[in-house]
């Protein structure tokens, strides 16, 4: 289906945007936050970028889906068309990942800087152990 009036899910740091489409979608991210400085020095600090200053760990799930909870599956695109008798060729790619879902993990670092909130995360899609260059993704703004 094509969708024209659409909204953004939960992110699958790992992918490029609109990884699959539907009138659905479930998401289940998992990080691991380890603030850094302050766990290494038993006083206080002052500079608020050092004292917030964190590292992440993180695995992303997600998949979308058209219809009843009976159509999910995992994302996937197809070329060609099978009744082409140019083109008798059809390709079907699956998202890596588990099951139905999509699948996405990587590391971050998270930090305030002039009150706003700063994170930088680098993800792999679930292809094998740090296959390819990842995606990076910069996000400024009020929440972690």
């Amino acid at each position: 289906m094509n969708y024209v009036y659409q909204t953004l899910a939960l992110n699958m740091r790992g992918y490029n945007q609109n990884l699959a489409n539907g009138n659905n979608a479930a998401t289940i991210n998992s990080e691991f936050r380890l603030p850094v400085f302050s766990t290494l020095f038993n006083k206080p600090i002052n500079n608020a970028f050092l004292r917030n200053f964190q590292i992440t760990q993180f695995i992303d799930f997600g998949t979308a889906w058209e219809g009843t909870f009976s159509g999910i599956q995992r994302p996937s695109v197809t070329y060609g068309t099978p009744n082409d008798p140019n083109n008798p060729v059809r390709v079907t790619f699956k998202s890596p990942g588990l099951g139905p879902f999509a699948g996405g993990y990587g590391f971050g670092a998270r930090s305030t800087l002039l009150g706003y909130l700063l994170k930088v995360d680098a993800g792999w899609p679930m292809s094998g152990f740090f296959n390819g260059k990842p995606l990076w993704y910069f996000s400024l703004g009020l929440d972690f």
